[in-house]
Order: structure tokens, then C-alpha cells, then sequence
């Protein structure tokens, strides 16, 4: 079942907090102002507004869904020197201001290593991690490391050679997608898979997509340069050192995301599961009917209390 676009919420959806260090963090705040609560990690490019492709399933099944805008990208500051455990110092302080003790956390594509950093930094507030077609952690993965990425986005090859160079080029492909954003939609729509080219075309039909999209670029190529490399460079940690349940998803036709990644996570997280979607390329986290089976999911999970039992026993 697909959706061209989600319900407006009947409240501000859009929010912004101040962090210790002075900085903005803007995020959305959607789905059931009641519900469980799940902080969700945008792709790239990608932003806050990601959190609406969920809004409307998310309060079906009950559940909160706080998506915030990375730094620099939307409306939140600049971070210089980041590093990938920033994001879940980010995430804590969010919670705190928001008076939420206990979430979990989703991330899809970029926002899966921001699970994986959430996980080993929060451990002790979160009940499960979810990761969505994200990359695996290059300081470990022993498999080819491509230059360029299908999305020509630079990849984990070029940022190990010259992290200035990264920057550089990310900086030109954001230029001509802002320049001509008519083209840089038809060529997203010819990369993806024949499965996501139904998906992108339905959403294309709304604003969200192009919204979303066009949020992140107009950000400019230091805040997205600084956000890719925090992903490809070392993360700080090693997946064996994250604890706590990680689900894992992989379309089997993503042309961005190579099963192997999805399996190298498996291999290596000490409680992950995976799930392979044969005929699914890396759109899938836009259908309804996957929202409903993950959120379905998610639910069971939290009603039996699975997920904090494998926390404590670990």
C-alpha cells in the first residue's frame, strides 16, 4: 500500500532546543504525542522532515516520533569536529528536554550508524535499536570499499585517502543539486531500484520528498561533508562492543546498500538480527505496509518486555 502524503499534523510539528554547548537542535515531533516515544535518524541526504513519511502509522500503532535535523542540516547549528558519538550526546540531551526516560531508537541509511552510536553510548535508556538499510562500520569491515557510492555521494575509499577531497566534492554535488533540483529528482528516481522508482513517484506526487530533500542540500556542502564523514570515518566504537538487541533490515535489490553490509553487521553485533527483503530496495521504509509490520514489531516486543530482559541479561 503506498501514500502520496502524510496527514498534516493537528499540532506544531516543528521544535527547537538548546544544548549545553549553545548549539539549536531543530526536530520534528509527530506521530501519537502520547505514544512509546522513538527517535528516528534522517538519511543523506536527508533532514527532520523524514519523520513525516511516519507520522501517520506511527500514531495508528501508538507511537511518538522525534526526528531531529543533524548539525548544520535544516535548522540546527553547526558542530565543527564532530564525531559519530556526538549524535547520541545529542539524542540524550533531546530526551532530557523533552522529559522522555525510556525510547528506542530508528535510523534508515545514513541515520543506521546512529543507531549503532545511540545503542553503545545509551544503553541503559534504550529498549531496542533499529537500523534500515545503514552502512556497517569500515574500520572492521574486511569486504571492497567502493570510491564513489551510487549516489555519488563520496565513499569510505576517498574519505580513508583525503578527508579535504570529500569535502571538496560533496561541496560541488550539492551546488548543482541545489542549482538544478529538477535534475538531481529525475536522476534519484533512475538510480533506485523498479520497486522504489513506485514509491519515489507516489511521494513525488506530495511536497514531503522534495521538501526533505531540498532541506538538506540547501544546508550547503560543509554541513553535509561533516555529517558523511562521521559515518565513514572510525566510529569511536566496534560493533562488538554494542549490547543491547539491534534489528537489522536489508532490501535485497538497494543499490546503494550492499547486502554484505547488512551481513557484516549481523556477524559482528553480539544481539542483532537480520532481516533480508528480497524483492525491497533501499525505499521500503516509505511503505505503509512495512511501517505497520516494523511498528506491529516493535510493539509485541515492548508488551512482552523481550528487549529489556536481553538489556539486563547482557
Amino acid at each position: 500500500m503506498l501514500r502520496t502524503e502524510p496527514d498534516q499534523p493537528k499540532r506544531p510539528a516543528d521544535s527547537t532546543v538548546l544544548l549545553e554547548d549553545g548549539r539549536r537542535l531543530a526536530f520534528t515531533d509527530l506521530g501519537d504525542p502520547d505514544g512509546y516515544p522513538l527517535f528516528f535518524a534522517h538519511g543523506m541526504p536527508g533532514s527532520r522532515l523524514e519523520g513525516r513519511f511516519l507520522h501517520i502509522r506511527a500514531r495508528r500503532h501508538g507511537f511518538r516520533i522525534i526526528t531531529p535535523d543533524r548539525p548544520g542540516i535544516g535548522g540546527s547549528g553547526f558542530q565543527p569536529h564532530r564525531t559519530l558519538l556526538d549524535y547520541p550526546d545529542d539524542i540524550r540531551q533531546l530526551a532530557d528536554s523533552l522529559g522522555i526516560e525510556r525510547f528506542s531508537h530508528l535510523g534508515w541509511s545514513s541515520g543506521g550508524s546512529r543507531t549503532l552510536a545511540c545503542c553503545y553510548r545509551l544503553s541503559p535508556r534504550m529498549d531496542i535499536g533499529v537500523c534500515l538499510s545503514g552502512y556497517t562500520h569500515f574500520a572492521e569491515y574486511p569486504g571492497p570499499r567502493n570510491l564513489i557510492e551510487g549516489t555519488r555521494w563520496p565513499g569510505p575509499a576517498l574519505a580513508r585517502l583525503s578527508p579535504a577531497l570529500v569535502r571538496l566534492m560533496v561541496r560541488v554535488v550539492a551546488w548543482l543539486s541545489r542549482r538544478h533540483p529538477g535534475l538531481y529528482m529525475r536522476e534519484a528516481t533512475e538510480l533506485v531500484s523498479t520497486q522504489d522508482q513506485q514509491l519515489l513517484r507516489a511521494f513525488l506526487k506530495g511536497e514531503n520528498f522534495r521538501a526533505d530533500q531540498l532541506a538538506c542540500l540547501a544546508s550547503g556542502g560543509q554541513a553535509i561533508a561533516t555529517d558523511l564523514l562521521t559515518e565513514l570515518e572510525d566510529w569511536g566504537f566496534t560493533l562488538g562492543e554494542v549490547k543491547m538487541p539491534v534489528w537489522i533490515y536489508q532490501g535485497g535489490q538497494d543499490p546503494f546498500i550492499p547486502v554484505d553490509y547488512a551481513r557484516h553487521l549481523k556477524e559482528h553485533l553480539p544481539r542483532a538480527s537480520l532481516t533480508l527483503l528480497p524483492e525491497a530496495g533501499h525505499l521500503y521504509p516509505l511503505s505503509e505496509s512495512f511501517q505497520d509490520d516494523l511498528f506491529r514489531r516493535i510493539r509485541n516486543q515492548l508488551e512482552h518486555g523481550t528487549a529489556r530482559q536481553e538489556i539486563h541479561q547482557a
